[in-house]
């Protein structure tokens, strides 16, 4: 049992994870032909373009980091401090994202198959760093399900999300609560796994006690 007195269910194996990442990437891919992007998505502001052009970005980075992977070295992150670390990147990704929408980068399926030899063939127990500083690549991967997961359900409309990739953001999410709020896991448990989702990112507003400590990231 964790600190909130909850029975933790086993953490998804690292080859889950990888293999439930390359899926959801993917799903999005394949649904992009058919995505009107120039469609409001439901992140405030963006377009279906923007949100695309934000996960188009995703696996080049991976790429990126994964040049500096390494033997563990104590990374400074886990999955739920860097998930909880995005809040400071507001701006920089949102710039970003416009950038990239304006260049025309919507293609993920392309992005995603030019890291996938690199991504199959990582050590999964090794450690890369990132923008916000090095972690496991297994927890990196966690953070890019949440990621990739969120914003596909964004889209307008949304992708159906890895049934796997859905539930190790949903329990990522989950531990980022446990952190900040461990006396509101049980209520947050209670909730269907797409609508916590929606509520740990702030995409729906939560009620009770769940509302002074939702979002855990945006």
């Amino acid at each position: 049992m964790n600190r909130t007195g909850r029975q933790e269910p086993p953490p998804f194996a690292g080859e889950e994870v990888r293999a439930a990442l390359v899926r959801q990437w993917q799903a999005i891919g394949a649904a992009v032909p058919g995505i009107e992007l120039d469609r409001p998505s439901r992140v405030d502001g963006w377009r279906n373009r923007e949100v695309l052009a934000h996960l188009y970005v995703q696996p080049i980075m991976l790429g990126r980091f994964l040049e500096t992977s390494g033997e563990v070295r104590s990374p400074a992150l886990t999955a739920t401090t860097n998930l909880a670390g995005t809040r400071s990147f507001g701006a920089a990704i949102d710039t970003s994202a416009r950038e990239g929408a304006a260049l025309g980068k919507a293609d993920l399926a392309a992005s995603a198959e030019r890291v996938l030899p690199a991504l199959l063939a990582a050590d999964l127990g090794s450690s890369v760093v990132t923008v916000q500083g090095s972690i496991l690549l297994v927890d990196y991967l966690v953070t890019r399900c949440v990621e990739a997961v969120v914003h596909g359900g964004d889209l307008i409309d949304p992708v159906e999300p890895d049934p796997v990739a859905q539930s190790v953001a949903a329990r990522a999410l989950m531990d980022v609560l446990a952190t900040t709020a461990p006396d509101l896991v049980t209520v947050a448990e209670s909730q269907p796994m797409p609508d916590w989702i929606d509520l740990a990112t702030g995409r729906r507003v939560g009620a009770g006690a769940l509302a002074q400590v939702l979002p855990v990231m945006a």
